[in-house]
């Protein structure tokens, strides 16, 4: 079999920068750090086409609960690399893992001559930072993983988290809606969904938008919290066909 020479470029830096965030109760002070990694390699020995991975992550300095806490979803949820002690070690081994897999795959598929050699260019991207709330007893934080690994498109994901920045505990929505609260809060989404895309109904939004034609509305973990107000983001294929994109419904807390 040829021979593929790849050429493996790491980069590894952190920056710290300072952001205040001013309570009632005190004053609580944030010191962020960027760990990135990028990789940047060509399909085939010699070829100009590069499959590329790149992580840029906003992270907490020190060792307290809630840079503890944001550490681990980033590694277990976000990288889906929780075996490794560092966000850095899980970046190095998802990075790794793909390669493998990808040189492996890719090897297989190319052919210099192919008409469909520029759909060979896979890519992963993995950006993440923290987000205004408009509340300040939480510290919220967005993730975006884009991606094409092969087939007819792409993929986006947009995921939030939302941590209690005096414990660091990570929020389920059922931590801002009581569960005796959820029939208003999907009732409230439902009605705000019609709004936003000019239906009469639920029936009449699927037909129009392809919204619930996967699966119900429902209280997704996958919210950020807006002053008085909560913001909902259903990624592709939850609910809707790809076709339909990020869907997002913004309702007044219940």
């Amino acid at each position: 079999m040829k021979k593929y020479l790849f050429i493996l470029t790491l980069a590894v830096f952190f920056c710290a920068c300072v952001d205040w965030k001013t309570t009632e109760e005190s004053h609580v002070k944030f010191s962020w750090r960027k760990a990135s990694l990028c990789v940047e390699n060509p399909i085939a020995e010699g070829d100009s086409l590069c499959y590329h991975i790149e992580f840029n992550l906003d992270t907490l300095a020190g060792d307290g609960e809630l840079a503890s806490r944001l550490a681990a979803v980033l590694r277990d949820s976000v990288l889906c690399a929780g075996d490794y002690p560092t966000i850095q070690e899980a970046m190095a081994a998802l990075a790794d893992s793909m390669e493998t897999e990808w040189k492996a795959e890719l090897a297989e598929m190319y052919d210099a001559e192919s008409d469909f050699r520029e759909t060979l260019q896979y890519y992963y991207t993995v950006e993440g930072s923290p987000v205004e709330s408009g509340n300040d007893s939480i510290l919220s934080y967005q993730s975006n993983i884009s991606c094409y690994l092969g087939g007819a498109h792409g993929s986006y994901v947009v995921s939030y988290y939302n941590f209690e920045k005096k414990t660091g505990k990570l929020l389920n929505i059922h931590d801002i809606i009581p569960e005796e609260a959820e029939m208003f809060a999907l009732m409230a989404m439902e009605e705000q969904l019609c709004k936003d895309w000019g239906a009469k109904d639920l029936a009449d939004l699927q037909e129009k938008t392809g919204i619930t034609m996967l699966g119900d509305l429902y209280l997704t973990n996958n919210f950020l919290v807006k002053g008085d107000s909560i913001l909902f983001l259903f990624n592709q294929y939850e609910i809707a066909p790809y076709a339909a994109g990020l869907i997002s419904v913004t309702v007044k807390k219940p």
